[in-house]
């Protein structure tokens, strides 16, 4: 006796009703482990006389980012957007010792290339939190 028809494209639908959500899930771990940001951050003096840099891929693949999962995650909150940053409450001096900070290179396919000129250090990490705390 042969299958009926209407059997086996039944099963066949329940085949793929099983089968769906294991690969859109599996989409979704491959599409979140793809690189959605790398930029070249530097911390400055304004004469440029000294210079530090780092570089953050996000999402967090081990760099030499010394917080990279946090950074990560603050410029996933301000959308990338380095002024929408924001850092803990510190209360900083008022000494006068500027920096200048840099960013340059992607985030989720746009360019970014800011720059941020602060009277010091405390004050660039009051604004910018994590994402320059190297």
């Amino acid at each position: 006796m042969f299958p009926r028809p209407r059997a086996t494209a039944a099963a066949a639908v329940a085949a793929l009703l099983v089968l769906a959500p294991a690969s859109t899930a599996r989409a979704g771990i491959l599409a979140a482990e793809e690189p959605h940001g790398e930029l070249f951050l530097t911390v400055s003096d304004p004469e440029d006389t000294w210079t530090r840099g780092v570089m953050l891929t996000c999402p967090d693949n081990g760099g030499p980012h010394p917080r990279a999962a946090e950074a990560c995650t603050a410029l996933d909150r301000a959308g990338g957007e380095m002024r929408a940053l924001s850092g803990r409450e510190r209360n900083c001096t008022l000494e006068h010792e500027p920096v200048v900070a840099t960013a340059t290179g992607t985030w989720r396919g746009g360019s970014i290339r800011w720059q941020g000129e602060y009277p010091n250090t405390c004050a660039l990490l009051k604004q910018t939190g994590v994402v320059f705390d190297f």
